[in-house]
């Protein structure tokens, strides 16, 4: 289906003026750093780290409403980090040490602003390529534009909302049951008194920190209270620990990044307890530190015990250096690295880069630039698929195909299956296609084009199947997976369902599948597995669920948001929203 072909002539307009109006906001923001002389562009990047930090910190930590921007506003200046951050380490040139200077109101007041000019550029660009696409319905009435999400966007969104939200809980709630971790209030109280007690003011020439000395025990406990989200993390963007990775596994990769959130998540902690204690506290400057390359492999060498090599291999491709400026300057996605290289052996360390997957941000950036690299991080994903599969169906009554099986006609393969399984007590065979795709680029071209592709190979394998079965029937089916029903009978049924890895619905690009194969994500699937258990005919109970799910209502509240520049006013009617979902 062709999109842009049916958007309306007038809406064609509209997307027009929002680009022309997002290159003002970046012209803006070039302009303004092309005056800037290189070495102040490494003292801006660093105070715009500070910022980033102090946000996130405020916003995702603070009890208190106070100091917190809006859910606009937040998204707006969050979307603006790559490009800021690109055009900075593009600028920045070569020097020695760290320029340091005190981070002061009117510093970062311009950095924030910089960083909303920045963001505002990304949410206009994005919505006039989703306005092309349909995604958006846009209207204009003299100088006002009204935008607003299509249905079928609205569709997707929030019910991949609702899949990933539940996942999350569900593996929570697992991981809690197999280990007790102390998080009622009393023992959280204890502590934050005893880092307090180790937190010290740090005088310099540009302001007081907050200084601490260190505590195994504490070491060990921000370890483990990282150890969640670092597997499912990982998990989510597809790197597998035995993923060759230039001088490091995909597992040594995982550890180092486990121990480096510790690190950062722990710091956080120490400097909200520092600042309650002691006076005149730089706060944005005590949260953004810097370390030398030496000190950081050191201390990774002893969290992980790791040889030299593999570690140094690791946090290569962790940091982020100028010769990467131009990956921020087209990726949308925001990509906050655990750790930048300022100049030769000098290291700054944004905490802020905990606060989202920081395993996609490497991927990414690292497929950007090395095709090896790229086809490492896929080798393992459909072996990797298939035994989380087949991790949900042990036991006697499944019987689990594995390998590939390939059906052939003429001698020729027509296709294959990436994985079967039949139920002894319902006699159901189902036949699987697992996709994993990457849709963590926020570039809505390249997710089209990744949806369409899903939506083709899982309609072109559902049609070669069955044309198989019409013509070879069930019975040679049975043979060709190599499963025998119990007493020779059929199959009672065979059903085909594909498994996208994070997303399965496109009908905000413009592709539904048609109704001879069941095709949910991932996080869908191995929630309603977990919650409708043993004992059940599963796969009929499925097909119902999803069907239902998927025409579940959706209580969405809208948070509108209005942008006025350059004479005209935008109103965003939906784009933000807010959204619960029935249990």
């Amino acid at each position: 289906m062709d999109e842009p072909a049916r958007t309306a002539p007038a809406a064609l307009e509209i997307a027009e003026q929002l680009d022309r109006l997002a290159r003002q906001e970046l012209d803006e923001v070039e302009r303004f750093i092309g005056t800037v002389p290189p070495i102040e562009c490494a003292v801006l990047l660093i105070e715009a780290c500070r910022c980033l930090d102090h946000m996130h910190v405020v916003q995702k930590l603070s009890a208190k409403e106070e100091g917190k921007l809006s859910v606009h506003d937040f998204d707006i200046v969050v979307r603006g980090w790559n490009v800021l951050f690109g055009l900075l380490m593009q600028r920045k040139g070569e020097f020695n040490g760290v320029p340091l200077r005190e981070s002061v109101p009117e510093l970062r007041q311009a950095l924030m602003g910089m960083l909303h000019f920045a963001g505002r550029y990304v949410l206009l660009n994005r919505t006039a390529e989703m306005v092309r696409h349909g995604m958006v319905s846009a209207m204009a009435n003299g100088d006002e534009i009204e935008l607003k999400l299509s249905d079928r966007t609205l569709s997707d969104h929030f019910h991949d909302q609702l899949d990933h939200g539940k996942f999350a809980e569900l593996n929570a709630k697992v991981m809690r049951g197999y280990k007790a971790v102390a998080t009622d209030a009393d023992s959280a109280q204890h502590l934050r008194d005893v880092m307090g007690k180790l937190t010290f003011p740090w005088k310099t020439p540009q302001g007081v920190m907050v200084g601490y000395s260190a505590d195994p025990e504490i070491d060990v406990y921000f370890l483990d209270a990282v150890t969640q989200n670092t597997l499912q993390w990982r998990d989510d963007a597809g790197i597998h620990p035995r993923a060759e990775l230039g001088g490091c596994s995909g597992g040594l990769l995982t550890t180092v990044v486990h121990v480096l959130m510790s690190f950062h998540t722990k710091h956080i902690m120490f400097v909200e307890e520092g600042i309650k204690l002691h006076a005149n506290v730089n706060q944005h400057m005590s949260l953004t530190i810097w370390k030398t390359r030496a000190d950081l492999i050191q201390s990774l060498l002893i969290a992980t015990e790791a040889s030299e090599h593999e570690v140094t291999a690791a946090l290569d491709l962790i940091t982020v250096r100028a010769a990467d400026a131009n990956y921020f300057l087209t990726e949308q996605a925001p990509g906050i690295p655990l750790v930048i290289e300022l100049c030769d052996g000098y290291l700054l360390t944004p905490v802020s880069g905990v606060f989202r997957n920081p395993f996609n941000a490497i991927r990414m950036l690292r497929e950007s630039t090395s095709a090896s690299i790229k086809n490492a991080f896929r080798e393992h994903r459909e072996e990797w698929m298939t035994e989380d599969l087949y991790a949900l169906f042990e036991g006697p009554r499944f019987h689990r195909v594995h390998g590939q099986t390939k059906l052939r006609r003429d001698s020729k393969t027509i296709t294959d299956i990436d994985a079967a399984i039949f139920d002894n007590v319902t006699g159901d065979l189902v036949l699987f296609q697992l996709k994993w795709q990457d849709f963590s680029s926020s570039s809505i071209r390249t997710q089209r084009s990744k949806a369409k592709n899903f939506s083709d190979q899982v309609q072109d394998w559902a049609g070669k199947v069955m044309s198989w079965i019409n013509q070879f029937g069930v019975p040679e089916l049975c043979r060709a997976l190599r499963i025998k029903p119990p007493n020779g009978s059929e199959p009672r049924d065979v059903r085909l369902v594909a498994i996208g890895r994070s997303n399965a619905r496109f009908r905000s690009y413009g592709y539904n599948l048609g109704g001879n194969v069941l095709v949910l994500p991932w996080p869908q699937f191995a929630r309603l597995r977990l919650t409708i258990g043993p004992g059940q005919d599963f796969f009929e109970i499925l097909a119902k669920a999803i069907v239902d799910e998927n025409a579940a209502y959706v209580d969405r509240k809208s948070l509108p948001y209005i942008l006025e520049r350059h004479g005209l006013r935008i109103t965003f009617r939906d784009i933000w929203s807010g959204a619960t979902f029935p249990e």
